[in-house]
C-alpha cells in the first residue's frame, strides 16, 4: 500500500497548484466514473448487483469496506481497482469495461479527501449566490452583470461599450426571424 500513497503524492506534487488545491466534487469528478465503470455491477438495480455493494449509496459501501473515507490503505475499492491480478481488479476484465489511470488516481485522491457524496444537484435546494466584487462598479447594471464583468476582469479583458440603439434592434429584429 505505501508504494500506492507514494504514487498518489507524486500525482499530486506534479499536478498545478490550482488543480491540488480543487477539492474533488462528486457530481462533476466521481460519480460519471463510478457510473460508467461500477454502477452496472454495484448500482441500484438488485438483479444486477455483485457482493450486495451499492457504491451509489455511502453508507453501504463504508459498511461493507469499499470505501474507508481518508484512508486509502483500508479502502477494498482503491486495493481493487490498483490490482493487477485479474480476479481482484475492478472493473473486472471480462466487464469490457476499464479505468484510466486518470480516473484510478481520481478515485484515489477522492478517497483521500474523504470520500464526500452529494446528492444529485437536481434535489439540492436553490441558494442565491453571492455577486463577485468588481472593479469597475460603474459598468453593468445588475447582479449578472457582475458575474460577467468578473470573468471578464478574470482574463484581463475589458467589456465592449454598449451598442447603439440601430445594432440592437437591428439584433433583436435577427433574433425573432
Amino acid at each position: 500500500m505505501s508504494l500506492r500513497i507514494a504514487c498518489l503524492l507524486a500525482v499530486l506534487m506534479s499536478a498545478p497548484a490550482a488543480a491540488r488545491e480543487a477539492k474533488l466534487d462528486y457530481g462533476r469528478d466521481i460519480r460519471p466514473i463510478l457510473a460508467e465503470n461500477c454502477f452496472h455491477c454495484h448500482g441500484a438495480d438488485a438483479g444486477q448487483r455483485q457482493a450486495e455493494l451499492r457504491l451509489d449509496v455511502r453508507e453501504v459501501a463504508v459498511e461493507k469496506g469499499a470505501i474507508s473515507p481518508g484512508k486509502i490503505d483500508e479502502s477494498s475499492l482503491v486495493e481493487r481497482i490498483h490490482s493487477s491480478d485479474p480476479d481482484e481488479k475492478m472493473p473486472p476484465p471480462d466487464s469490457k469495461r476499464q479505468l484510466t489511470a486518470e480516473q484510478i488516481e481520481t478515485l484515489t485522491r477522492w478517497i483521500a479527501e474523504g470520500a464526500e457524496y452529494k446528492p444529485h444537484w437536481a434535489f439540492q435546494p436553490v441558494s442565491r449566490p453571492e455577486p463577485p466584487q468588481v472593479a469597475r462598479r460603474d459598468w453593468g447594471h445588475n447582479d449578472i452583470d457582475r458575474f460577467v464583468l468578473a470573468k471578464l476582469e478574470q482574463n484581463r479583458l475589458a467589456p465592449s461599450p454598449r451598442a447603439p440603439m440601430p445594432v440592437l434592434l437591428r439584433r433583436i429584429a435577427l433574433d425573432v426571424i
